[in-house]
């Protein structure tokens, strides 16, 4: 179950507080059944909210969230069941509406399949009535592991624009090109390669520093990479970051760099793209639709050498500050109203297609 911190940088997180908060105004009342152990911030006087037991793992999930899906449909408190986590929820809300015999409809919000668990999550996703995912991306691979077209929806999420700040160039460690990697510091996110690209670029005698925005089990070993390459003092890790540090990140980066090799959309892609920061992103994952290469940033492979390359074609400052004008242009398709909107369509879609049902039978 996502925490919805306020402050949370987490991409599920982000989609999910920024989704449900705009329901509301657009007829869609949400019924939140919250673990008690998770962080639920000065919820909307809109949102409807269940304090359950603490948080399972997600394999034991359905003993302790079923019969709570059960009381929602016995009691007639909701028309739509939605899942923000196809392993997490899928299988508490479709034992729950078979037990109860009920035709409300299952709705599962989808951003990738998991590397491990990823035919599990398939099989779920088939047995619900719609799938809402993030990207074109996502969506291939669904059709691929068999979820049926006429069931997927894609709806491209937003990007929040607040106002701009001060920046914080005090960041950056050292002198020339500002670059940023932002995210969770895991294998699938592959943040060595951010580090292995300062190092090309210093071979190539331009000037560059990193920041590494984020926490996870990889600290400690890009800490020693960047030692090992000798770009330690080119290379920052600051950990977790507010919100607001994140956005000044943003207003003083002259680069973002993407390296995930398992992205739904890349939520990052899209903010620093708002902010007007050029993209340098590994080939591969839904990260090309929350950018334009060659025009909003590049595309390189996996590799820092060929990071290098692309972002050394950034410190050339009238060409980076072009691509800064076109990323902002970009970006404006990002809509958390839009997003919103279409989800909505899609939940009335379904609970009416499930009232007709009713009456035919």
């Amino acid at each position: 179950m996502y925490g919805l911190a306020p402050d949370s940088n987490i991409g599920g997180e982000v989609y999910e507080r920024n989704l449900l908060l705009r329901l509301p105004a657009r007829g869609i009342v949400p019924v939140l059944g919250v673990p008690r152990d998770i962080e639920l911030v000065d919820p909307p006087p809109t949102w409807r909210v269940d304090h359950l037991g603490d948080s399972p793992h997600w394999a034991t999930a359905p003993a302790r969230f079923t019969p709570y899906v059960l009381s929602l449909l016995r009691t007639r408190r909701v028309q739509l069941l939605r899942g923000h986590s196809v392993r997490y929820c899928g299988p508490s809300l479709l034992l729950g509406r078979r037990l109860a015999r009920s035709g409300v409809p299952i709705v599962l919000h989808h951003h990738h399949l998991s590397e491990r668990w990823g035919w599990l999550e398939a099989r779920i996703l088939t047995r619900a009535d719609a799938v809402v995912a993030v990207s074109e991306h996502a969506r291939h691979r669904l059709l691929a592991a068999g979820v049926s077209a006429d069931r997927v929806h894609v709806v491209v999420q937003g990007v929040a624009r607040p106002p701009g700040t001060d920046g914080w160039p005090a960041a950056w460690p050292a002198e020339g090109l500002r670059l940023l990697t932002l995210g969770r510091l895991e294998p699938r996110k592959r943040p060595q390669l951010a580090i292995d690209a300062v190092a090309a670029l210093r071979r190539r005698g331009i000037a560059a520093s990193l920041v590494v925005a984020g926490e996870g089990p990889m600290s400690l070993a890009l800490a020693e990479r960047a030692h090992a390459l000798g770009v330690a003092d080119a290379v920052v890790l600051v950990g977790r970051v507010a919100d607001h540090d994140k956005w000044r990140l943003y207003d003083s980066a002259q680069a973002l760099i993407f390296t995930s090799a398992l992205e739904g959309f890349g939520v990052v892609v899209a903010e620093a793209q708002s902010r007007g920061v050029p993209v340098v992103a590994t080939a591969g994952t839904a990260s090309i639709e929350a950018f334009e290469p060659d025009r909003t940033g590049y595309l390189a492979a996996p590799t820092g050498d060929a990071l290098a390359a692309a972002l050394a074609r950034l410190a050339d400052e009238p060409a980076r500050l072009e691509m800064s004008a076109a990323a902002r242009e970009f970006a404006e398709r990002f809509d958390w109203d839009r997003c919103a909107d279409e989800v909505a369509a899609i939940y009335r879609q379904l609970v009416v297609g499930a009232a007709d049902a009713d009456l035919r039978t």
